[in-house]
């Protein structure tokens, strides 16, 4: 005889974070954010390397500059909300911190 499950049982599992010590750390400086469709976002880090212009004539110098795709992360609505309320929430503590090193 076979078993039945209940549809109705849940299992709460817990989620963690793994160790990010073999994680690869990327410099950008450039950041690109697009939609797709309204289903998702594409966010596109980049690094700019800007050229040593000191000493150039002005005909020398570049016309553009092109950023370096380093990583793009698509993300849906959802995580995309939780991103930015993550960044103000530490940003406001960088602020924050920074503030009272200035008054000390």
């Amino acid at each position: 005889m076979t078993e039945q499950k209940n549809p109705e049982k849940e299992k709460k599992v817990r989620v963690v974070w793994g160790s990010n010590e073999t994680t690869p750390v990327l410099y950008a400086n450039h950041i690109q954010v697009t939609h797709a469709g309204g289903t998702e976002y594409h966010i596109t880090f980049g690094h700019l390397n800007p050229p040593l212009t000191f000493g150039l004539d002005e005909s020398e110098i570049p016309n553009e500059l092109v950023v370096k795709p380093i990583i793009t992360i698509v993300a849906s609505p959802d995580v995309m909300r939780a991103f930015v309320e993550v960044l103000k929430g530490n940003v406001a503590q960088f602020e924050a911190r920074t503030k009272e090193r200035e008054e000390k």
